[in-house]
């Protein structure tokens, strides 16, 4: 290994809790920067969600003294299906919409995260790193140089769409959206006007209380996303959130009114002058009304009105988003496996393929057989559902077989290494 690099690897939460200064000090020095890689939000995750079911492995690069780069992993070790496979993966998955190895010297840092792996590949089989920024510079010197390493790598690319604002105005902006999209902005005002008195509000800095969050909860329980903020673990993540970022004032909260009843709600982090839209939800009573559009149209003249550099709404190919007129970067998802070991390229194919086949027919089975699966378990089984359930799992493992016989047969690496 590089004698100029040194890796230390942490693996406590307090060890964690300690690193926030050099943490960000760090991070505001790298090429890409995100609230999603900031200390806060990360330890937040960790603290309240990722101590329960993983194994802190998060690694620091240092060049002598300095601090070049920090690799946010975790470790977990699951068997599902008879396939047990340890797999490295960036901490807050699957909440975190932006990832990255972070660093200052990417070539040297990425090349002695590579040297680490081989040294410690007995504790690893497979390494996932999801949404990671293509238009990213250093990104592109981390992505080349795993590229051409002796490890596989696998790429799935997704879109993220946003806004661009600089050197333009709301009334420019608004002049290009569609016809039919501004048509639809003016009726919905209209109708909604009609309705009562309705009224935007923005909640950022010392205006934020914990009040704010618990609004957003009660739309959510209302929205199509019920259980987003149901247990008592993800309501400790969102107050440490607020709580550890309340002095950066980086939390955002905004929220329709119609009546002085809450009926639509908007939750991002506004850094670097950047607004990241992260979560967004109406009380479906209003559906009708389509009060996330209006609040959208409110919250968008407000950023121009206060000079905000682009909108990011993150990832996920929702169809609204494209109402908007955004523009487009590309994100890859990594997963990274060793060729030469077998377990490595089974934990690969069983991430990218088995499991993501096997859940797609298991829920076309139940949706076929009626009940969601969680009312099913609470029924006493019948002689029927016994009978259906032998059938199912008798089926189900013909199905794994079936689906790794296929991936053998078409991947050259892993029929090499078998025979």
């Amino acid at each position: 290994m590089n004698n100029q690099i040194k890796v230390t690897r942490i693996e406590t939460t307090q060890q964690f809790e300690n690193l926030r200064e050099e943490w960000n000090t760090l991070l505001f020095q790298s090429p890409e920067r995100s609230v999603f890689l900031t200390w806060e939000w990360l330890f937040a995750w960790w603290k309240n969600i990722g101590d329960k079911q993983y194994q802190l492995w998060l690694l620091l690069f240092h060049e002598g003294e300095r601090l070049i780069g920090i690799a946010p992993l975790m470790l977990s070790e699951k068997q599902k299906y008879r396939i047990k496979f340890r797999r490295l993966q960036n901490i807050g998955n699957p909440d975190c919409d932006v990832s990255t190895i972070i660093s200052i010297e990417p070539e040297k840092t990425t090349l002695a995260l590579l040297n680490y792996l081989t040294e410690k590949k007995a504790e690893w089989d497979i390494l996932d790193l999801m949404e990671i920024n293509d238009a990213s510079e250093g990104n592109q010197k981390f992505l080349s140089i795993l590229d051409s390493s002796k490890y596989g790598v696998q790429h799935t690319y997704e879109e993220h769409f946003y806004i661009p604002l600089t050197n333009d105005t709301w009334d420019a902006y608004y002049n290009r959206l569609s016809k039919n999209m501004k048509h639809n902005l003016k009726r919905r005002t209209k109708r909604i006007s009609e309705m009562g008195e309705v009224t935007y509000k923005k909640y950022k800095g010392d205006m934020l209380t914990w009040s704010q969050f618990e609004t957003v909860f009660l739309i959510s329980e209302k929205s199509n996303f019920p259980d987003l903020y149901k247990t008592d673990q993800i309501k400790n993540f969102h107050k440490d959130l607020f709580l550890l970022m309340q002095k950066q004032q980086w939390v955002q909260i905004e929220i329709l009114y119609l009546n002085q009843r809450p009926i639509a709600f908007q939750y991002g982090f506004c850094f670097e002058n950047r607004y990241e839209d992260w979560r967004g939800g109406i009380d479906k009573e209003f559906e009708v009304l389509a009060p996330g559009k209006h609040l959208m149209m409110l919250s968008l003249q407000d950023r121009f009105q206060h000079s905000i550099l682009e909108v990011d709404f993150l990832r996920g190919l929702h169809s609204y988003k494209l109402d908007w007129n955004p523009k487009s970067r590309t994100f890859t998802t990594i997963q990274i496996y060793d060729h030469n070991y077998l377990k490595s390229q089974m934990a690969y194919w069983t991430v990218k393929y088995i499991l993501p086949t096997l859940k797609e027919w298991k829920d076309k089975w139940n949706a076929k057989n009626g009940k969601p699966e969680a009312e099913k378990q609470q029924e006493k089984p019948s002689l029927l559902s016994s009978i259906k359930t032998r059938l199912f799992n008798f089926t189900f493992g013909l199905k794994i077989t079936e689906t790794i016989s296929r991936i053998i047969m078409e991947d050259s690496t892993l029929l090499s290494s078998i025979f």
